[in-house]
């Protein structure tokens, strides 16, 4: 199937499936309030403005309150608990999000528990290899950018690996070799659709960066619009996404 097909069938569910948008949205939803549990806990004075400016650079405050002079306390324990809260939430949504997208129906929970923990530790392996390790990392220099290339080979290479926990029950390494292998398959289509997509949030991300730094009164519509903007990208390139694995699965021997 041509990228051009893959984006068609995406479009057209997009289109006939409107309710699809409210799975990201709560994901959104979910996030701003682990953030605001964390953010809660270490600051002393709640302001809209303040809260949603750390909240646009969510990734730095947390470098900057827990990583930078490391010490083991109860708001660095209350912060973990709220990313595996996150990350349970978060296997809980997308997989019937996933199963919407392929089926006709809009369910509500995961298939079961087995289902719903591999998806959880997909997210929070995702988690750490892709949001806590960097933090870890010099931000400019050789080793930035070689992070950054690996980084960018590994998100290719199992992007397709919470789809076949779904869709095909298999555990979280399986799905993890079964991601590296379908993508093999169409290595180049995959890591375009990777890298535009990489290349939307980061054009995103920009565009609201010029709002956010003005150092003025956040007003309310702009983290609303924020959370409408990127739940949209994430539900047409999940769509894209799950439609290009199953014509990859389709061609490709079973696990």
């Amino acid at each position: 199937m041509k990228i051009v097909e893959v984006l068609r069938r995406a479009w057209s569910r997009l289109i006939r499936k409107q309710w699809l948008f409210l799975y990201p949205l709560t994901l959104a939803v979910v996030d701003i309030l682990a953030f605001f549990a964390v953010y809660a806990a270490t600051e002393g004075r709640l302001t809209w403005t303040a809260f949603f400016t750390a909240d646009f650079d969510r990734w730095s405050y947390i470098d900057d309150q827990f990583f930078s002079g490391f010490s083991p306390t109860t708001e660095l324990a209350f912060a973990i608990a709220a990313g595996l809260i996150a990350c349970l939430l978060t296997a809980m949504i997308r997989a019937p999000f996933f199963r919407s997208i392929a089926g006709s129906r809009y369910p509500l929970t995961p298939r079961g528990w087995k289902e719903g923990s591999n998806l959880f530790l997909m997210y929070l392996f995702t988690f750490l290899i892709f949001r806590l390790l960097p933090l870890q990392l010099p931000g400019e220099g050789p080793l930035a950018q070689v992070t950054l290339l690996v980084l960018v080979v590994i998100g290719i290479l199992i992007v397709f690996a919470d789809y076949v926990i779904v869709f095909e029950d298999l555990g979280f390494f399986s799905a993890l070799r079964r991601s590296v292998q379908l993508c093999a398959r169409r290595w180049i289509t995959v890591a375009v659709i990777v890298v535009v997509m990489q290349l939307v949030w980061y054009g995103v991300d920009s565009l609201y960066r010029v709002f956010y730094e003005q150092g003025t009164r956040i007003f309310v519509l702009l983290p609303v619009s924020r959370a409408l903007v990127e739940s949209f990208i994430v539900l047409f390139f999940d769509l894209v996404l799950i439609f290009l694995y199953e014509d990859i699965r389709r061609r490709s021997p079973a696990a």
